[in-house]
């Protein structure tokens, strides 16, 4: 799991069937301190994340687990797969 905020949404008029229905959000990936991480990225969203928010998202084939059915071939290289609350560096 990768550490990262939204930024934005992103609509899009023509979507992958796979797709369609599904929001997207703008993410920057972030290292654990909160600095920003490489360049933004697209990210299906499965928490009902927002503009603002610390996430967390997955990415390669695990990008397409959180859908259903599993025989589903989501066409998504991200995936949003929770909001965080907080980060306690030690």
């Amino acid at each position: 799991m990768n550490l990262g905020h939204v930024i934005g949404s992103i609509w899009a008029t023509r979507k992958d069937p796979s797709i369609e229905g599904k929001r997207m959000l703008l993410v920057q990936p972030l290292f654990a301190d909160g600095s920003p991480k490489g360049r933004p990225l697209a990210a299906l969203d499965t928490a009902d994340a927002g503009p603002g928010d610390r996430v967390l998202y997955v990415t390669s084939a695990e990008a397409a687990l959180p859908f259903r059915p599993p025989q589903d071939l989501t066409a998504s290289d991200a995936t949003i797969v929770g909001v965080v609350d907080r980060v306690d560096i030690g």
